[in-house]
């Protein structure tokens, strides 16, 4: 997970990448601490999202910028938007199921689908048969 440290820095990092993982813990957190290698499984699933890390003890502005007051905390952000906030009692097993299914939107919104071909002939606004 890279750290981060201000807000212009996380705005950056956000913009140059598609799907971000942001994991915001503390310095003497117990909780945060055990959590921390369960979110880097569940990151282990998915190498195409970027895990940042924010210690709200030593950046309480950054934090408080985000709007997180309680940690742990995990947002996860597409294109920049926010789509997962998740902060103090979570289900990881729930997390992971909202990632997976955010990630396979994203990937299903960023393929392009095939242009629908038609045979020959067949034109491609169907004729509506009139009494």
């Amino acid at each position: 997970m890279k750290p981060v440290h201000t807000l212009e820095e996380y705005q950056d990092l956000l913009d140059q990448n598609p799907l971000v993982l942001t994991y915001i813990t503390g310095t003497n957190c117990g909780v945060c601490s055990s959590v921390k290698p369960k979110i880097r499984e569940i990151l282990a699933d998915f190498p195409d999202i970027t895990a940042l890390e924010i210690n709200a003890h030593q950046d309480r502005e950054l934090a408080a910028q985000l709007s997180v007051f309680t940690i742990p905390a995990v947002l996860v952000s597409v294109q920049g938007r926010e789509h997962i906030r998740e902060a103090r009692y979570f289900s990881l097993e729930e997390l992971r199921r909202r990632i997976d299914r955010l990630v396979a939107l994203f990937s299903s919104a960023a393929s392009p689908q095939p242009a629908t071909s038609y045979p020959e002939g067949t034109p491609a606004t169907p004729e509506i048969p009139t009494r």
